[in-house]
């Protein structure tokens, strides 16, 4: 991912969620103090690195460019370092200037940040590798110096000097802490440099998966500022310390990291490396660069063992066969997912069968929050789960993941409880950034102000905003098939019959999945082996408080409009758009109930307090946009509007997500198999969508492009007129249908169908709409019986998709029964530019990101993807 996509990521992640804690309370909370600092601070003097009035070296004058501060401020940190007894530092922290080179990333084609700064734990001695080099750099000077016959010798050194600069190279991985210098002393200078420096711990935890939170620092001259990245938001100081009239507490400061353990630092220990060919576990960032028996390149082909806690309390291991997705990992204020595919670790070397490990940072509800209405995705699974006869459940465990026996939430864990206060931004308008002189001027992106005139409305004790906790959690999950590896015809019918089912079961208990998409969509083989049909991951869904009403108009809905706006001005002083109250009182019928749910919603984003907007509260703010992926999205919920009105004196409220609208996803997903897939199984695409193939079909790239892989702007045009076109199903017909392969002919007919029943739905809101589940699955009734009777499968085909899929699973199952091999197999995930994606040369996994690649290897390189599961 670029930088400047970075940077921009990480304003709009903390837009609402940069708050200050004072510097007594951070030191409190955070760092230990180890005590003696006074000692530390006479031995430092005694040995010039403190004047008693300044540090040694540093300039006394602000200078105009901070580059004289890079390397002063790393030696002196390591001076400080170097005053800890060998009992007082659990973690090795050696101070190192990064200004001028990236540290490296394990995936060759990350954005190369340079932070100015870091404590990390090289595999070098840096202290001995600078006299080394210096050394080396006089001996230089004196061969460059006598006669051309000392070419050799010249030669030999530059070689020597190229070894050392290797050594010298700093790993994201073995990264404990970052820092970044400004010189200039401004509110807005202090409001950049925060940002810079949390692009900068953002990539530390894109790289680091094994990574919870990071601490850092700003140093504006000679003024510290701490600064927490976590999933809660970034918290920093709300004064500075200057590290010459305070020595005290910069050393008590850089002493304390160093005297922290690894979990204190950020770190999990719960997960740690496996390295299959020399068979041993270890820290990450104690193998820094040394990958020496990780099968491939890149974070996506680390092996990971994995604690989990059983349903007895006991903990198990498992380790990761690959990565299926981390796109997500350094998002803040989000669920930051990574999914796993895993094995029982002592089951490693002969496994039965693989998991889907998913983990990710849940929102936790403060008191006084309803927490029935965003209820955690395994309660959901629970839910879902109870009274089922078979064995095949959603989830197989959950849990929230313990630290040394806690469990890792922001707000106990992490922050020990504090309670941070809303920062306000800069009042004055940061200057135009042209073209930049000092040494992280490619780091930049030009960033929108907030208008300067926009009010600020004075806080009230009320209105502070408390950011929300968030708890880390493991979801043990069967692994299954994606939709697309159906094997026959019959098979996939059969299974999109099931996932209308498993909907109709959801929406019977008032679970709302909000993102149907073919990674959503899997295959399971029961007990008796038949394929079941799965909807799977819940961690979008909501669940409705309450019977949801059968019809979207609602009574009196003007009065309780206005009864409802009128309570949230008394207790917000805040209005709020009608798409808003509409959305509320959709599920809690009573204006009072829906008040509260806007309320804690409102809480929840952080949208009142200090520096919040005064304008009315939209459903964007509270996050009630629609969600989903948009290639499936129907037209109505990308447009946000319902496409036609009704004659007479009917008319129709404002919009609203429906049951429709999931039924219109799950038809483009059926879609989308017909005109890219050319039969049953892996490696199936269609060789008519390779603009290099003599059978290329441009009528059919542009059907799939604007359907699927368009911009959003290209995707909403294509549906939007395909629902209002003046004859709908013969623009279906023509613009869809006609394109697909000839092996889905048979379902021609029911897919037409399928879309005539939703047009009839979307023009009159009549049983079509309300009955949407009966209709759909009668069609399917119907589809299947003909299929089961007059379709003969080609049984070859069928059994050569079967064999494939088996033979990929049981090269997976077979991975650690390689380890003792010293040339590593394949990769099963390649890690390409940007948005590393999982090879479909193996089986689709469980949440796969990817959505219809080619599948091949060559498929992970594809950037389309992050347009295509683009989230509203």
């Amino acid at each position: 991912m670029p930088m400047a996509q970075i940077n921009t990521d990480v304003e709009s992640d903390i837009k609402n969620t940069l708050h200050t804690v004072t510097i007594e309370t951070f030191l409190e909370k955070i760092i230990p103090d180890i005590g003696a600092i006074d000692k530390k601070l006479q031995a430092l003097t005694q040995d010039g690195k403190y004047n008693g009035t300044h540090w040694a070296g540093f300039p006394k004058k602000r200078p105009k460019k901070e580059k004289p501060l890079y390397k002063l401020l790393a030696d002196i940190s390591n001076a400080i370092v170097s005053t800890m007894t060998t009992q007082q530092v659990r973690t090795n922290i050696i101070y190192v200037d990064r200004h001028k080179t990236p540290p490296i990333s394990l995936d060759k084609d990350m954005a190369a940040g340079r932070p100015d700064g870091a404590g990390a734990q090289p595999d070098a001695d840096i202290n001995a590798l600078d006299k080394r080099m210096i050394a080396l750099d006089q001996t230089l000077r004196q061969t460059r110096s006598v006669s051309k016959k000392n070419k050799e010798a010249l030669k030999k050194r530059m070689e020597e000097k190229e070894r050392l600069l290797d050594l010298y190279q700093l790993w994201w991985m073995c990264i404990h802490i970052v820092y970044e210098i400004k010189v200039k002393q401004t509110e807005t200078q202090h409001y950049d440099a925060v940002l810079q420096l949390a692009t900068y711990m953002r990539q530390v935890l894109t790289e680091q998966l094994d990574r919870r939170f990071i601490l850092g620092f700003v140093l504006l001259f000679d003024e510290l500022t701490l600064v927490l990245y976590d999933r809660s938001g970034v918290t920093i100081t709300d004064e500075a310390i200057n590290i010459h009239q305070q020595p005290e507490r910069f050393i008590r400061i850089v002493t304390g990291f160093s005297s922290m353990t690894p979990a204190q630092l950020g770190w999990d220990t719960t997960m740690q490396i496996y390295r299959p060919i020399s068979n041993d576990i270890k820290p990450s960032y104690t193998i820094a660069h040394n990958s020496e028996g990780i099968h491939g390149t890149g974070r996506y082909n680390i092996h990971w063992v994995i604690d989990v806690e059983q349903q007895d309390d006991k903990v198990r291991k498992y380790v990761t066969v690959a990565i299926i997705s981390a796109i997500r990992s350094a998002e803040i204020c989000g669920r930051a997912t990574v999914v796993y595919e895993v094995v029982k670790f002592d089951e490693k070397d002969n496994p039965q069968q693989t998991y889907a490990l998913k983990r990710y940072w849940r929102p936790v509800w403060s008191d006084g929050s309803d927490p029935e209405l965003y209820p955690f995705e395994g309660e959901i699974y629970d839910i879902l789960d109870k009274g089922e006869k078979d064995k095949l459940k959603h989830a197989i465990l959950y849990h929230d993941i313990k630290i040394n026996g806690q469990i890792d939430s922001t707000f106990k864990l992490i922050r020990n409880g504090w309670a941070a206060e809303r920062y306000k931004r800069p009042d004055q308008p940061r200057p135009d950034k042209g073209a930049e002189t000092d040494a992280d001027a490619e780091n930049r992106l030009d960033r929108r102000d907030i208008p300067e005139d926009a009010p600020v409305p004075d806080a009230k004790p009320k209105d502070r905003y408390i950011p929300i906790d968030r708890h880390h959690v493991n979801i043990l999950m069967p692994m299954g098939r994606e939709i697309k590896a159906f094997f026959s015809l019959l098979e996939l019918t059969q299974c999109f019959r099931d996932f209308l089912g498993e909907h109709i079961y959801g929406h019977d208990k008032l679970i709302l999945h909000r993102d149907i998409s073919t990674g959503n969509l899997l295959i399971f083989q029961v007990q008796d082996g038949s394929a079941v049909g799965r909807l799977m991951d819940y961690d979008h869904a909501k669940k409705a408080k309450g019977k949801k009403p059968i019809s979207s108009e609602i009574v009196n809905l003007d009065r309780k409009r206005n009864g409802l706006q009128s309570i949230l001005w008394d207790n917000l002083e805040k209005e709020a758009d009608v798409d808003v109250l509409d959305r509320a009182l959709k599920w809690l019928n009573r204006s009072s109930d829906a008040a509260h749910y806007i309320e804690d919603a409102v809480k929840f984003t952080g949208l009142v307090g200090n520096n919040a907007s005064e304008d009315p509260l939209s459903v964007t703010d509270l996050g009630w946009d629609n969600i989903g992926t948009l290639p499936y999205m129907s037209a109505e919920v990308i447009a946000e509007q319902f496409l036609f009105t009704l004659d007479g004196s009917r008319t129709r409220t404002h919009f609203m997500h429906e049951a429709i609208h999931n039924v219109e996803s799950l038809l483009w997903v059926l879609v989308r198999l017909c005109l890219t897939r050319k039969g049953p199984g892996l490696n199936m695409e269609r060789e008519e969508l390779d603009n290099h193939a003599p059978t290329f079909n441009s009528q059919l790239k542009d059907a799939v492009v604007c359907l699927f892989e368009g911009t959003p702007e290209v995707m909403k045009e294509r549906k939007m007129q395909l629902v209002t076109d003046r004859n709908p199903r013969s623009a279906f017909e023509e613009k869809v249908v006609a394109h697909f392969h000839p092996y889905f002919e048979p379902l021609k007919p029911y897919v037409r169908r399928w879309w005539a029943t939703l047009i009839l739905g979307y023009k009159y809101h009549g049983e079509e709409f309300h009955d949407i589940h009966d209709h759909i699955i009668r069609i399917l009734d119907e589809a299947i019986k003909m299929i089961s009777q007059t379709v003969t499968e080609d049984e070859k085909a069928k059994k050569a998709a079967m064999n494939l899929w088996n033979k990929c699973r049981n090269e997976r199952l077979a991975t650690f029964r390689r380890q003792g091999s010293a040339t590593p197999p394949s990769p099963l995930y390649s890690s390409p530019p940007s948005s590393p994606q999982p090879s479909m040369a193996t089986p689709p996994r469980h949440n796969l990101s990817s959505e219809d690649e080619p599948d091949s290897p060559l498929a992970a390189v594809s950037q389309r993807l992050h347009a295509m599961k683009l989230k509203r």
